[in-house]
């Protein structure tokens, strides 16, 4: 495990076993000591240069694990009685060096695709998705509240405001 800087994300390193017939990359078993319970499992795929940013969830912890690809992952502690309160926290994940990210409650966090090839993600929630009530607020992925510049990669760049966090 890595040492992180805001207080309650988790850097779980994964073992990647590649052979003359493939590959296998375990990433989480409900008898490791960081299990912190299954709510829904998805897969995206983000382009490219493509910035994915501001999201933050109430209740569920995201738990997020690289599949291809290379991404830059942000994350930023806006909780009051944190003591990494304001911190920003950059990490940098590759196929070659896998990480299982896990992002508590209350931490607003956002991606960016950084090599020449889509990034696949793995996205493990402790609490599935429900339309009817959502767990998530999101901001712009240049909101000024959130004290973080995404690096200029390319011209392709998400983050539609959806619902402002108050």
């Amino acid at each position: 495990m890595q040492a992180n800087i805001i207080h309650d994300v988790r850097t779980i390193s994964l073992k990647r076993i590649v052979n003359a017939r493939g590959g296998l990359l375990e990433i989480q078993r409900n008898d490791d000591d960081y299990f912190p319970g299954f709510g829904q499992l998805y897969i995206t795929q983000t382009l490219p240069g493509i910035t994915k940013a501001w999201y933050r969830h109430h209740h569920q912890i995201d738990q997020i694990a690289l599949i291809s690809g290379e991404l830059l992952l942000v994350l930023f502690d806006s909780r009051p009685a944190s003591p990494t309160h304001g911190l920003v926290q950059e990490i940098r994940v590759s196929a070659e060096a896998p990480l299982l990210i896990q992002i508590p409650v209350e931490i607003w966090h956002g991606f960016q695709a950084t090599g020449d090839e889509a990034a696949i993600l793995a996205h493990m929630n402790t609490i599935p998705f429900s339309a009817e009530a959502t767990d998530e607020d999101r901001l712009a992925f240049n909101d000024a509240r959130i004290p973080y510049q995404w690096p200029d990669i390319g011209d392709r760049c998400s983050g539609k405001q959806v619902r402002r966090a108050a």
